[in-house]
């Protein structure tokens, strides 16, 4: 049995999301600085060329929903101090941010920055596109965490 087809409008907004992560694991791997609407149009300039490449690595579903796209680029680049608190807060003895993968802090980030400032009473929808968005890259014990945080944050 097959489901119904996922709107046009929640696949631009996963794709927001994940684009969100990974403008904000480029920030933290490379050290760079830039501001959220460079990084916004450098993105969105990618995935254009990326439309007509054979090779299409970015663009393969929906384009990312602009509005929440700068939205968390700018939330979580302005309140990274707080996120970093945040996510500090949230650790105990087995997961320590020291040891955390630059990606899996981006995605903690973009996700808390989601759940505290955007999200309108719906965090379980937010909670679980970061959830599976950690499962595309991330083993379960990753998975598991990541959503223990969230739901823990979105009772908060």
């Amino acid at each position: 049995m097959t489901g119904k087809p996922v709107p046009l409008s929640l696949r631009r907004k996963s794709a927001a999301r994940l684009a969100a992560v990974q403008c904000v694991y480029r920030v933290k791997m490379n050290d760079e600085f830039i501001t959220p609407e460079a990084l916004f149009e450098d993105y969105l300039a990618q995935w254009e060329a990326d439309k007509t490449s054979a090779n299409r690595a970015m663009s393969y579903d929906a384009a990312p929903d602009k509005s929440l796209f700068l939205k968390l680029l700018s939330g979580v680049m302005e309140k990274k101090e707080a996120l970093d608190e945040t996510i500090q807060s949230s650790l105990n003895e087995k997961w320590k941010k020291e040891r955390m993968s630059p990606l899996l802090l981006a995605i903690l980030a973009c996700a808390i920055f989601e759940l505290k400032y955007l999200t309108s009473g719906k965090p379980l929808i937010a909670i679980n596109e970061y959830v599976t968005l950690t499962g595309r890259f991330f083993e379960p014990a990753e998975v598991g965490f990541v959503n223990g945080v969230l739901d823990k944050i979105s009772k908060s």
